[in-house]
Order: structure tokens, then sequence, then C-alpha cells
């Protein structure tokens, strides 16, 4: 626990980590908010806020603060937010390896100790730096959109927004804990880097790489599986998308969530077997 709390100082008390919340929010408002139903044009939240007529805003429920903020982790966030959330983590982990104290923190702490309390900060600072960064965002949201209160919905119409949700609190509340999830998991492929590489840009860089090209992936194997009208394997295929765990907040049964479940589950836990793996078959554990 005692290295839990310096290496949390180390990642959270430092520039890179407001930097990670404030490009979180940041991103958040470059998510598709509205099509046009008349030009099929996309507008970004930036956009609805800069273009459109509000009272545009009071017509459609679409513009609900709400609906708003359920869509601010998507967009561009599923392949920058492998590089964010683990830039706080990364930069103090690799400035402690560049300068040799590792060796001196492992001698004290013992080599497990140290490898699980830099898996438990990297979780917790990627996790809490996306959630804040989304918190801040929602605040804006709520500021600048109306609330599901103001519109005159059905009740059909209410339970179809908030899908699987009772309110708008608890609606609220799951997409905050999977953005925090969601956070936490894109540090994994960064940890397991760092723990043959110390270049921080490199060991950020690279699962950008890598979550852009499984993004392609999963894209053209949905892609074929319709065009063979293979819509279960479709389906199936939608929980392994980069952001999948954001999806966690439509879904109540088992059933519906074991595949997000396992998959990044499984990431979690080979990013976190392969970084303790390698970092203890070094015979120097200070490089």
């Amino acid at each position: 626990m005692k290295a839990l709390k310096c290496d949390l100082n180390k990642s959270i008390l430092n520039i890179g980590y407001v930097g990670a919340v404030l490009l979180t929010t940041l991103l958040c408002f470059t998510a598709k908010a509205y099509t046009d139903p008349n030009t099929a044009k996309i507008y970004t939240v930036f956009e609805c806020i800069a273009k459109l007529d509000k009272q545009l805003f009071a017509d459609d429920y679409s513009f609900s603060s709400y609906l708003i903020f359920a869509k601010g982790m998507s967009g561009y966030m599923a392949m920058f937010l492998p590089i964010i959330a683990a830039f706080p983590f990364m930069t103090a982990f690799c400035a402690e390896r560049n300068g040799g104290s590792m060796r001196f923190t492992i001698t004290r702490t013992g080599g497990l100790r140290y490898y699980l309390s830099k898996f438990c900060s990297a979780f917790l600072c990627g996790g809490s730096a996306v959630l804040f960064g989304y918190i801040i965002f929602g605040v804006i949201v709520r500021m600048i959109f109306p609330s599901l209160s103001q519109y005159e919905l059905s009740a059909d119409n209410l339970s179809f927004v908030l899908v699987n949700n009772k309110n708008e609190l608890i609606g609220v509340l799951r997409y905050m804990l999977s953005a925090f999830l969601y956070g936490a998991i894109s540090t994994m492929p960064a940890l397991f880097i760092s723990s043959f590489c110390k270049n921080p840009y490199l060991i950020t860089c690279v699962p950008f790489m890598v979550t852009y090209m499984w993004q392609i992936t999963v894209q053209k194997l949905i892609a074929n599986s319709m065009m063979k009208e293979d819509f279960d394997r479709a389906s199936i295929l939608e929980n392994f998308y980069p952001n999948s765990i954001m999806n966690l907040s439509y879904y109540t049964a088992f059933a519906d969530t074991k595949y997000i479940l396992f998959f990044n589950f499984g990431i979690i836990l080979f990013s976190v077997i392969g970084f303790i793996v390698i970092m203890n078959m070094r015979l120097d554990k200070g490089v």
C-alpha cells in the first residue's frame, strides 16, 4: 500500500495527468451528436453548439444532455484513448527506470509488490483521468443542453432513451463507471510494452497503432459477416471493438455482457502476467 501511494502521487501530481483529463474532455466534444435528416450531415458536439439553432435543442430530445453525454466516449476516443490514459503513468514510470531509482525501490518493497503496485497505479490513474475528463464534459453539456425532464416524452420513448436504466441518474452513473473501466483497460497494452521498452513515446504510440488495426479488422470481419447474412456472428463481433466496454451501460444480463467481460478481462490478464514475467526475467531489476 505504501508503494501504491507513492506511485499514485508520482502519476497524479504531474502535468501529464492534468493533460490527460483535459484531452479526454476535448475528445468528448468531437463525438458525433446529431445527423441532419435533410442533408445527412453529421454534427459533432462542438458543431452542434457552434452552428445549430438553440430552438432545435428544445424541440428534439436527441439533444438532451443525457443523450449527448452518452455519446461522449465514442468517435475518435477509441483510437486516442490508449495514448491519453497511459501517459500519466508512463511518464513517471519511464523516468523512474531511466533514472535508476527502480533498483532501490524494488530492494525495499520486493519484486512482486513493486510490479503489482505499478499495475494498480496504472489501472487507477488511467481510469480516473478518463473519468474526470468525462465528468467535466458532462457538466458542460448539462449547462448547454436541456435535461430529459424538459421534453414531453411518452413512457415508451423515455424507456427507449434510458434503455435498461431506471432513471437518468442511474444511467449517468453507469456511463461514468464504464468510462472509468474504459480508461483503466486502455492503459494495459502500454503497461505490457513498458516491461521491455523505456521510451515513453514509443510505449504510448504502439498501442495507438495496434488499436487502430484492431478496430479496422473487427469492422471488416463484421462487414464480411453481414454480406454472408451471418447476423449472429456479426452481433458477437460487435463486442470485440476496443471501446466495447462502454456497451456495458446498455446491458443488464450476463448473457449479453459475457463476450465484453471476457475480452476485456483477457486484456488485463495478459498484460499483467506479461508485465510481471518479463520484468522478473531481468537479472538486474534496476534496468
